[in-house]
């Protein structure tokens, strides 16, 4: 076939006109209703209609072509291999089954990625029947450009695509494929590189002496400033905010915290609540003397002020929530003139000096609970008690705090 088209042996066009006239012809000879010419010359028929108590609607139009023209139309819509579906349309017909079996914040997820990928694009307005593997290739190598992507968020974009595509033809039997001989790794080459130097993942000594200052200072101008001690904390103890949030005074022992909580959010809803750790798990953190000085002190500061309840970070608004927190240290950064870092660079930092002092990664990880490699969740086992986990963390402590 390829040949006699380009061998001028075949019309094309004349081929597809030939099957277009073809379906048009077969849809009005199945049409249910007939087609008649009232004594005013306009052309009649029927057309179904859910909305009325005959459940049909009478149409008319002033020549038999323009009525035949309305039949087929109708009838072309109601077929999902005949009518026009944009990628857009069949998109959000996967979300609307795919946002019922996600989270709130991945359905939030979903949103932003839309707005940041297809909104607004020439492709998400293509007839999904006619995309190609070549459209769906420089749709992809134009938007990895534009937006200077990763390999990770190169890979989602694509899995949106895919999981479009797939929908189309299960749901709507839709025959085209394009993106059968297509893998996401074949756009890693036009991604961005992600690196960082070790200096921008971690708070170098002299920064953290500059922020161990500033906290000194804050404490002593808004000593009732409760979000500022709670950044302190993230910097003796590594613990994720959303711990950090969660955290009770019924938790806090003689020898060692429990951190069994973690403050999760709902993005749509801008709601906060209570749930278990990352990893559903429950820790025991080393108590230290600086850590326990530290807490002591804003107990006595949540008292005066009347903070005091069952939540370690609070004020008079009650619980400080994770965002606060996140914002603060931020803003710490900020006084003291060093690039912004967040609460998750002081985890990196104590992780590191761990590291420095030779303890194993595993013994690392039981403190500040990282993820391990899988031989070492397997076959490598902490056998040290807290005791001397908290000899160790207490060097670093000290160390911290003399800055």
């Amino acid at each position: 076939m390829q040949y006699a088209v380009e061998n001028g042996m075949i019309d094309l066009a004349y081929v597809q006109e030939q099957i277009e006239m073809n379906k048009r012809k077969e849809l009005i000879e199945n049409h249910p209703y007939s087609i008649w010419q009232g004594k005013d010359g306009k052309w009649r028929t029927y057309l179904p209609d859910e909305s009325k108590e005959r459940k049909k609607a009478l149409k008319k139009r002033n020549t038999r072509k323009e009525i035949e023209d309305v039949v087929v139309a109708y009838w072309k819509s109601q077929i999902p291999s005949l009518r026009k579906y944009t990628f857009q349309d069949v998109y959000l017909m996967w979300r609307t089954v795919q946002d019922q079996l996600v989270s709130d914040n991945t359905v939030a997820k979903y949103e932003t990625d839309y707005n940041r990928f297809f909104r607004d694009t020439d492709f998400a307005q293509k007839d999904i029947k006619h995309i190609s593997s070549d459209d769906i290739k420089i749709f992809m190598v134009q938007t990895i450009k534009r937006l200077n992507l990763q390999k990770e968020t190169s890979r989602k974009l694509f899995g949106y695509i895919t999981n479009t595509v797939f929908y189309g033809r299960k749901e709507l039997a839709i025959e085209n494929n394009p993106v059968e001989f297509i893998k996401a790794k074949d756009f890693y080459s036009y991604c961005a590189e992600k690196y960082k130097p070790a200096e921008k993942k971690i708070i170098v000594k002299d920064d953290m002496k500059l922020l161990q200052k500033q906290f000194a200072d804050d404490h002593a101008a808004k000593p009732n400033y409760i979000p500022t001690y709670a950044v302190e904390f993230a910097s003796l103890t590594g613990m994720r905010v959303g711990e950090i949030a969660a955290l009770r005074w019924d938790a806090i022992k003689e020898n060692y915290i429990v951190v069994d909580k973690s403050e999760k959010s709902n993005r749509r809803k801008d709601i906060f609540y209570i749930d278990s750790t990352k990893n559903k798990k429950v820790r025991f953190f080393p108590m230290t003397a600086e850590i326990k000085k530290l807490l002591h002190k804003i107990y006595i500061v949540e008292k005066e002020y009347g903070y005091l309840c069952e939540w370690v970070f609070a004020n008079e608004n009650g619980r400080i929530h994770a965002k606060t927190i996140s914002s603060c240290i931020k803003t710490k950064c900020r006084q003291v003139g060093i690039d912004e870092k967040g609460i998750h660079a002081f985890r990196k930092t104590l992780n590191s000096n761990m590291r420095c002092r030779g303890v194993s990664s595993n013994f690392a990880a039981s403190i500040v609970w990282h993820s391990r490699l899988v031989y070492e969740q397997l076959f490598s086992f902490d056998v040290r008690g807290i005791a001397d986990k908290a000899k160790i963390l207490e060097e670093i402590n000290v160390e911290t705090c003399a800055m």
